[in-house]
């Protein structure tokens, strides 16, 4: 492995494997995330908070290596993977590729979160029932993993699973919302611009994206008024530009589907 700085990150290269560059914004983000794990500043919450960030942005990586590794798969090759504040991407060097490749690709990243968070909870839920591997008498009985978070000085591993598991759920599931550039976007364009054309598909993503974007930076408000940061995406200016370029499209040409 051969590791180089970059301009505000680093830059590791494995042989036979895409180029991977971690920008500074990530940790940052990571460690807004985790503030509800080390504010008190006990050291059990520093160590849950550290395992918590490096986990949860080794899951965007595993997100973006579910997508190179499909890529691979159907004879691409993915060349440098890319993780920074807003996410991460993944760059592949090909001539061509078919709609139907393209689809499997896009629902590789999105699986790969949503199956690692239904494994971390899974771990968790086990771990309920036999309290006694992690040294516990008993941690609530009749707790669960979907109805009750777990108490605040729950034993490391427990919280880790915790945070962990809904951090990978919620990856998966954000990821499929339909607005650019997200990887549910895409899927939903390519459907739209197969059956009605690309100006509809700008135009309908591009409204559904603006008003997500809207939802988010409200969740985002009001999440730093609670103390916790929670960013989500989609970003508000590549889903404006996609509506106006559909509707002066659609103006353009109206006739056409």
């Amino acid at each position: 492995m051969q590791v180089k700085s970059l301009k505000g990150g680093l830059e590791f290269r494995f042989p036979g494997q895409p180029t991977i560059q971690l920008y500074l914004g990530m940790p940052l983000v990571a460690t807004l995330l985790t503030y509800p794990l080390w504010r008190g500043f006990r050291a059990d919450g520093l160590i849950a908070a550290v395992l918590v960030g490096i986990g949860a942005m080794l899951s965007v990586l595993a997100h973006e290596l579910g997508h190179a590794a499909v890529a691979k798969r159907v004879g691409l090759k993915p060349s440098l993977i890319r993780l920074y504040a807003l996410g991460g991407d993944v760059t592949w060097q090909a001539k061509h590729w078919t709609r139907a490749e393209e689809q499997r690709i896009l629902w590789a990243g999105p699986l790969v979160n949503l199956l690692l968070g239904l494994v971390c909870l899974g771990a968790y839920w086990l771990l309920l029932q036999a309290p006694a591997l992690l040294g516990i008498a008993d941690p609530e009985h009749g707790r669960t993993v979907f109805l009750s978070p777990p108490p605040k000085f729950d034993p490391v591993p427990l919280r880790v699973l915790h945070w962990l598991g809904w951090i990978n759920l919620v990856l998966g599931f954000l990821n499929l919302l339909p607005a650019y550039p997200l990887d549910g976007g895409r899927l939903a364009h390519n459907w739209i611009e197969r059956r009605y054309g690309r100006a509809r598909a700008l135009f309908w993503l591009g409204l559904s994206g603006t008003g997500l974007a809207i939802l988010a930076k409200l969740a985002f408000v009001m999440s730093l008024l609670a103390g916790m940061l929670i960013w989500a995406p989609p970003d508000f200016a590549p889903n404006w530009a996609a509506f106006k370029k559909g509707r002066r499209l659609l103006a353009a040409k109206p006739q056409e589907p």
